[in-house]
């Protein structure tokens, strides 16, 4: 399989790129009803998976931006690194890895890391976009990198026996004015004269997956390793 790189994270450098625009829907909610918790939460970000969890579900969030975690208004939180994550082993029913696999040079190693942590027969959640999202203002696709919808299945499976593969391709997302098009552009890296070229209101078709998989019952109390 090609090397692929990892997309350079700036959370903490242009906070103000992140926030830019924020999706009315996301695969949070889409996880969120099946989590009974406890539930670690990598890459969590500002919250979004806590805010629309069950009541009553344990959560604990994980990031490496300090920025991020200030504007996370749930807790508790821990900054951390998702390779080397602080808890012990087999702590927690599920895991997720939402939006943030491919800021990692190799995601192997924290999909195992993830692996570890999880109780036997919890489940593991992670999601990314194919790089043929958004065609109506990427045409020619996104640069590839290190954990995209076209790999992640073949990557989590070489931690999971069975991970599981949710793919979406429809038109999910409307941008309703040129504003919120140039919001959009900025939160996702796209060159900014695109906003100008497109006709308003503009629906998008949204690409990507969502990866399932359950630790295995059998597996060493000490599992790191790779399959």
């Amino acid at each position: 399989m090609q090397r692929m790189t990892a997309a350079s994270p700036d959370y903490d450098s242009d906070p103000g790129r992140w926030r830019a625009w924020k999706p009315a829907q996301d695969v949070h909610d889409l996880v969120a009803p099946s989590l009974s918790g406890p539930v670690l939460d990598i890459g969590c970000g500002e919250g979004r998976l806590a805010s629309v969890l069950k009541p009553g579900v344990a959560w604990v969030g994980v990031d490496s931006s300090m920025t991020q975690l200030a504007g996370n208004p749930h807790r508790p939180v821990v900054q951390a690194d998702m390779n080397a994550l602080p808890f012990r082993n087999r702590s927690f029913a599920e895991v997720t890895h939402l939006w943030c696999l491919y800021h990692l040079d190799d995601p192997v190693p924290a999909i195992a890391e993830a692996q570890r942590v999880l109780r036997p027969g919890g489940t593991y959640y992670a999601s990314t976009a194919a790089r043929t999202n958004d065609p109506e203002l990427v045409p020619e696709g996104y640069p590839p990198t290190s954990f995209d919808a076209e790999e992640a299945a073949l990557l989590v499976g070489r931690v999971f026996e069975d991970a599981e593969v949710q793919r979406w391709d429809e038109k999910l997302v409307v941008l309703n004015d040129r504003e919120e098009v140039r919001s959009y552009c900025r939160h996702h890296f796209i060159p900014a004269e695109r906003a100008e070229q497109v006709e308003v209101p503009l629906a998008l078709t949204k690409r990507g997956v969502l990866v399932r998989a359950t630790a295995s019952e059998s597996r060493p109390s000490s599992s790191g390793s790779f399959r």
